[in-house]
């Protein structure tokens, strides 16, 4: 991502915390989301994006984008891993489920959140 991407999201997420306004639940989530983006950035150079937008007939749910990045070598014994955020949409107002080791799936008012890693490969 551009210089300029990472400008607008922590400017964004700064002038939310500061904006006089009414606290409320939705413009705080937003900064905290930009702030993880701005982080995720930062950290992870090899971050890439992969628009899916595709319906899951067997999961019910709406595909729209993957976030990948590495940290580290995979595939090498205590060299790092992969991992890959799925953002997607599902009629459900909450849902968790806990997968195997580091993966997760949670959905909060429709929003389908899944994180996995993998120590073996790299997601493609």
């Amino acid at each position: 991502m551009s210089g300029l991407a990472l400008f607008a999201c922590a400017s964004l997420s700064v002038a939310l915390f500061v904006a006089p306004v009414v606290v409320a639940p939705v413009p705080i989530a937003l900064a905290v989301a930009c702030v993880c983006l701005v982080h995720l950035m930062v950290t992870a150079p090899s971050l890439r994006f992969k628009p899916v937008l595709r319906f899951d007939e067997i999961q019910k749910h709406l595909r729209l984008f993957r976030l990948m990045w590495e940290r580290g070598t995979p595939g090498v014994p205590g060299g790092g891993y992969s991992a890959k955020l799925a953002i997607g949409l599902r009629p459900r107002l909450f849902e968790r489920e806990r997968e195997y080791g580091k993966a997760f799936l949670f959905t909060i008012l429709g929003l389908r959140v899944h994180y996995s890693r993998s120590y073996g490969g790299i997601f493609a």
